[in-house]
């Protein structure tokens, strides 16, 4: 049998480490089923309690709280599923285009399937953690819009009318605005009234907007390895 040393020199089998990791992907396993079936019967009844999200994940309801200790932690533990959700989709096409404009519509038009997936849940998880809680998600694509806006507002792409922060932060709340107005069948596109909302705050007019969203999403097309947005 294959043995190891740790690091305080004890001896270990190898079929013991094997038996850690394979305890360690279970749990990982289990707690992704636990949040994907959260999202589900979230968004079917927000009262949902802890037994049916156990249910639905078909797993007991002790091994939902070895992973989520109470129902606010299962929600933040979306939240935080959501923000990871953000930095991938951000990331997909690697560096946003030099533009300033075009980089602002393909940054909208990657994270809005993050935001079109959980937007259910959106309503009634930031009624139980508070609105900066919702906020706090979008953090990860913050800095990179403001870099942009900046940009464009230094090469004069974007108004000045306001500081890059404040137009960033306009577009923030409005996002989960029209992630409302998703919920209510209002809005059925892929993000392209996202992307141009984010335009037109910036200043771009809506007609210029429209020809730049329709840029963005070839330029999508085109960098994605998959060449589509993952939705």
């Amino acid at each position: 049998m294959e043995r190891a040393l740790t690091h305080s020199g004890t001896v270990v089998s190898g079929t013991a480490e094997s038996g850690g990791r394979q305890r360690r992907s279970q749990a990982a396993a289990n707690r992704n089923r636990i949040i994907e079936a959260a999202i589900t019967a979230f968004a079917a009844d927000p009262d949902a309690s802890m037994d049916d999200v156990a249910k639905a994940a078909g797993v007991v309801r002790r091994t939902v709280y070895a992973h989520f200790d109470s129902r606010e932690a299962l929600i933040n533990g979306i939240v935080d599923e959501a923000s990871t959700d953000l930095v991938a989709a951000l990331s997909q096409a690697g560096e946003p285009p030099e533009r300033p404009d075009l980089a602002t519509a393909v940054l909208a038009l990657l994270s809005w399937p993050v935001g079109d997936r959980f937007r259910m849940l959106l309503s009634f998880a930031r009624k139980e953690l508070g609105e900066q809680r919702i906020l706090d998600l979008m953090e990860p694509a913050r800095a990179v819009s403001i870099s942009v806006v900046e940009r464009g507002q230094r090469d004069g792409t974007f108004s000045t009318y306001l500081p890059a922060e404040t137009l960033v932060a306009m577009t923030e709340a409005i996002t989960i605005t029209l992630f409302d107005q998703a919920n209510s069948g209002l809005i059925t596109d892929s993000g392209e009234s996202f992307a141009a909302v984010c335009l037109v705050i910036a200043g771009i007019s809506p007609d210029r907007s429209a020809e730049v969203v329709a840029e963005a999403s070839e330029w999508i097309r085109e960098s994605l390895p998959s060449g589509r947005r993952e939705d």
